[in-house]
């Protein structure tokens, strides 16, 4: 019997404690391949809500890809590289091109979010195309009518409700996906004192990502850039740390006072 907590979008995945490595596989791609190290095994963990954000700020080179896997792990498991390998066949970790691909997709519609939320309406305008009896949302080779005919769900003035919508579409799109994969499904499982519930798993760490996207675009919880410069998003607010709160982690918040003494006194600081 698996028993779950209350929250029924908790996502656990796995980090190779030993590192990954760029090797090049059976395919001819270079790939992320776990390393494998006698008596290192694997680390569990909760990623957190912000995550998606680092992901779609990361710069897609072997390094920071290499960086990014020690820290939160693979993308994909063996069971989805083999469903999307031509063989059939377990051929390595996720290649090169795929997590360039997937980083690029993350960052261009965190973008078109950050444009919605900063009211960046001339930005807005190049995506949502409008003619005398459509609505449109045009972005490279996409093109889907987000609406049609005289009665219009839109104002004719709005630009951003019908941005929420495409920006809508395109998650569902991921959330559904099973040839990436990155598919959510609801399920049945037990809470700790033996109650049924629904929750949502994932099915790897895109996946995930892609989820906590989806209820920060609800409004579900907010995301607050890391004062200490440490690159990370942390949730605020019901169910999380305080509204004012500045850092993510307790060493952050000792960096970010130690900042701010240097930059208060740094006479002091020098000697």
């Amino acid at each position: 019997m698996i028993c779950v907590p209350t929250d029924p979008f908790i996502f656990r995945w796995t980090v190779n404690e030993a590192g990954y490595e760029w090797q090049e596989s059976m395919d001819g791609k270079p790939r992320l391949f776990p390393r494998h190290k006698p008596g290192v095994g694997i680390r569990h963990y909760v990623p957190e809500s912000g995550l998606f954000r680092e992901f779609a700020g990361l710069h897609p080179t072997r390094d920071a890809i290499q960086e990014f896997a020690a820290k939160y792990g693979d993308l994909f498991d063996r069971w989805d590289i083999m469903h999307t390998s031509r063989s059939g066949r377990f051929v390595g970790g996720t290649s090169l091109d795929r997590w360039k691909i997937k980083v690029g997709d993350m960052r261009d519609l965190v973008s078109i979010w950050d444009q919605i939320q900063d009211e960046r309406l001339g930005e807005l305008r190049k995506i949502i195309v409008r003619s005398k009896n459509e609505i449109c949302y045009v972005r490279g080779r996409t093109n889907v009518t987000l609406d049609r005919g005289e009665l219009s769900r839109f104002d004719p003035r709005d630009v951003l409700l019908p941005a929420r919508a495409a920006l809508q579409w395109e998650i569902n799109k991921r959330l559904a996906d099973t040839d990436t994969p990155t598919l959510t499904v609801p399920r049945l499982s037990w809470t700790p004192d033996y109650h049924q519930r629904i929750v949502f798993l994932p099915c790897n760490l895109l996946a995930e990502m892609w989820m906590q996207f989806a209820r920060v675009t609800t409004g579900e919880f907010r995301l607050q850039f890391c004062a200490a410069g440490c690159g990370k998003y942390f949730q605020v607010g019901p169910g999380a740390v305080r509204v004012h709160t500045k850092t993510c982690s307790p060493r952050c918040r000792q960096a970010l006072s130690r900042k701010l003494r240097k930059e208060a006194n740094p006479f002091r600081a020098s000697t």
